[in-house]
Formats: structure tokens, C-alpha cells, sequence
């Protein structure tokens, strides 16, 4: 049995059949805890995709009022409960994914920043077959980490609807102003970016301060994450920290 067919094994038994993790370990002479692993790592790489649809009437009143009060098309309230392994930037990303697959169509450009709750809108997209459409980075990707691969959104999005990827040839932070300027003079890195621009639907989130993606992967030593911090921002924006005084 592929490792991709066992994913699916065990997730059918207990998600559809409702069969209890001690039972699947017995029937496949597997570990508990193994089937635990299995069972997140099915949720992860999307080959279960869980929805709750149901709202509470504070949620949805909440929802109007900001609606209304900040002129939106589209606005959806998530739980903030968390546990386990997913943390409230996963918890977004699974709610988001819903709202996300509304939006798509044939013939579109997606641009797609990534990160943790980028990562885990991907992956909770239903796989579709969509016609002509391609998706685009927000952000540049390129480190001496491998680390990043796990925050890569824009890859695993396009296979879940089965559009053609573009990367970004380059990293999100540089560093001087002259090698920023000579990744921009780039063919290569100029035609992504117009793309990103005219893009028909850009997904990003805005992170938090300690739970940055940009942190996470060694973009930024942890002295340069103090003096970030010293100057006392509220979130960050696509690689950019900002306070309360931000436009």
C-alpha cells in the first residue's frame, strides 16, 4: 500500500465509518500514536477536509456590523479555539479555504503571499479542476533554509486546482538596495511580479508580531527581531512590520 493509500485508509475508517484510532490500530497492526500522526498529516496534506457549517447569531451579527462599518463584500468570523497541533493562524486558514473556493473560476491569475495560515488555506481547498489559471507569489521564497517549504502556499494551491505555478526568483528580504534593484531589472522576476499586480484575486493575512512566519524560517536573527519589536508594531504585511500609526 502507498504511503498516500494508507492516508486515506485510515482516514475513511475513522472519519466516514467513524471507527475509533484503538480499532484502525488493531485492524492494521499500526501503533495508536501512528494513527494519530496519520490522521493529522491526512488533514495537512488535504486529503481530508473538514467543514462546519453552522454560525451563532452573535457570530453572524458581528459579521454585519463590520460588514457595514468597513464597506466589505466578504466577511466571515472563525472560532479562536485551538489546541493540538493547529494554533489560531491554522485555524483561519481552514475557515478562509471555504470562503476562498467561492471565489474561483476558469480563466483567472490568483497572487498568493504564504505562511503559516496561507499554507493551511491551501491545503483545505477542494481539488478542482480549473481551466487556465495561474497562480503567482506575493513574496520572493528563496533562502538557505529548507525549512520554508513547509509555509510554500502558491505550489500547493495550484495543485489543489490544478493551475499552472510561477516563483518568484529571489528572497523576500535582500540584502542591500542594489541587489534589490538588480532581482527587480530581472526578466524573469519582472514578468511574476506584473502578473502578481494584475492578478484577479491576491490572498495574503495579516500575521502577528512573535508568531512571524519571517522569524520562523531565519530571515531575521533574533536581534534584528528585537530592534523590530522595540519599536513596538502591531502585525506584519507581506515581510513588512507596522504600528498603529500605520496607513
Amino acid at each position: 500500500m502507498t504511503a498516500i493509500g494508507l492516508l486515506a485508509r485510515v482516514a475513511h475508517q475513522y472519519f466516514v465509518l467513524g471507527e475509533t484510532q484503538q480499532a484502525i490500530a488493531e485492524r492494521l497492526q499500526i501503533n495508536r500514536t501512528k494513527i494519530h500522526r496519520l490522521l493529522s498529516e491526512a488533514k495537512e496534506r488535504g486529503i481530508v477536509s473538514i467543514r462546519i457549517n453552522a454560525g451563532t447569531s452573535e457570530a453572524l451579527e458581528l459579521e454585519d456590523r463590520l460588514r457595514r462599518k468597513y464597506k466589505l463584500d466578504i466577511c466571515g468570523i472563525t472560532p479562536t479555539d485551538t489546541g493540538g497541533e493547529l494554533g489560531l493562524s491554522e485555524v483561519i486558514g481552514i475557515y478562509a479555504a471555504q470562503t476562498v473556493e467561492t471565489l474561483l473560476h476558469d480563466d483567472m491569475t490568483i497572487a498568493m503571499a504564504w505562511g503559516r495560515t496561507m499554507k493551511w488555506l491551501a491545503s483545505n481547498i477542494e481539488p478542482v479542476a480549473l481551466r487556465n489559471v495561474t497562480v503567482v507569489p506575493l513574496l520572493g521564497s528563496l533562502t538557505r533554509r529548507s525549512s520554508i517549504d513547509k509555509y510554500d502556499a502558491a505550489a500547493v494551491f495550484a495543485q489543489r486546482t490544478q493551475a499552472e505555478s510561477y516563483y518568484l526568483p529571489g528572497p523576500i528580504i535582500c540584502d542591500s538596495h542594489d541587489s534589490r534593484e538588480t532581482i527587480l531589472q530581472q526578466p524573469s522576476a519582472r514578468e511574476v511580479i506584473q502578473k502578481a499586480v494584475n492578478a484577479d484575486l491576491a490572498l495574503l493575512s495579516v500575521g502577528g508580531t512573535n508568531s512571524s512566519t519571517l522569524r520562523s524560517v531565519g530571515y531575521m536573527t533574533e536581534a534584528e527581531f528585537e530592534d523590530v519589536l522595540a519599536m513596538q508594531p502591531i502585525g506584519n504585511y507581506l515581510g513588512y512590520f507596522f504600528d498603529r500609526n500605520a496607513d
